[in-house]
C-alpha cells in the first residue's frame, strides 16, 4: 500500500503569492510551483525559499537555491556543496539568513559534544553579529545565553520534545 498525495500550500511574499503542488504516490512525489504574478521557477523558489528575487540574492544563497532546485527534481547529489563548504572549514551547520527588509547574515554552528551547541553569527548590518551557546541539561531542558557584538547578553531555560 503506497499512499497517494495531494498536497497544496499557498506563501504570500511582498512580491508574489507561491503555490506549491506536491502530488503522486509518497514513494515518488512530483512538485508544481505556480506564482501570481506569474514567475519562472527558479524565481518562484526565490521567493519560496529567501522571501526576495534572484537578483537580490547572494552567491551562497544562488548556490542553496541551486542545491534545492537539484533536490526537487530528483538530480542532487549525495554531497552538496554547502556541504563540502561545512566540512572544509569545521562546522556543522552554515546558513544564509536574510530578514525583510533585505539584510543577510551569515551563521555557523558546531556540535562541542553531545550537549553542547554553539552559534557564530554576522550580518551585513552593524549591531548585527552574535554568538550563542545551547547546553542540553536533559529531559528535553536546554539553557541558552546569547551575546551580541552591540554589547547585549541574555539567556533562558527552554523546553523542547520532538516526537
Amino acid at each position: 500500500l503506497v499512499p497517494y498525495l495531494n498536497l497544496t500550500a499557498t506563501s504570500t511574499t511582498s512580491s508574489a503569492t507561491v503555490t506549491i503542488v506536491v502530488s503522486g504516490e509518497a514513494t515518488n512525489p512530483k512538485f508544481n510551483f505556480s506564482s501570481v504574478p506569474a514567475l519562472p521557477e527558479d524565481e518562484v523558489l526565490a521567493q519560496l525559499i529567501f522571501g526576495r528575487s534572484m537578483s537580490n540574492l547572494s552567491p551562497l544563497q544562488i548556490a542553496q537555491l541551486a542545491e534545492a532546485a537539484a533536490q526537487l527534481a530528483g538530480v542532487g547529489g549525495s554531497t552538496s556543496l554547502l556541504q563540502n563548504l561545512r566540512s572544509a572549514i569545521g562546522v556543522d551547520d552554515l546558513d544564509v539568513i536574510t530578514d525583510e527588509e533585505g539584510g543577510t547574515a551569515v551563521s555557523a554552528g558546531k556540535y562541542l559534544n553531545d550537549r553542547t551547541y554553539v552559534t557564530i553569527q554576522k550580518g551585513d548590518k552593524p549591531g548585527s553579529g552574535k554568538a550563542a551557546i545551547d547546553l542540553d541539561v536533559g529531559r528535553g531542558v536546554k539553557l541558552r545565553g546569547e551575546a551580541t557584538d552591540a554589547g547585549e547578553a541574555k539567556g533562558g531555560v527552554f523546553y523542547e520534545r520532538e516526537y
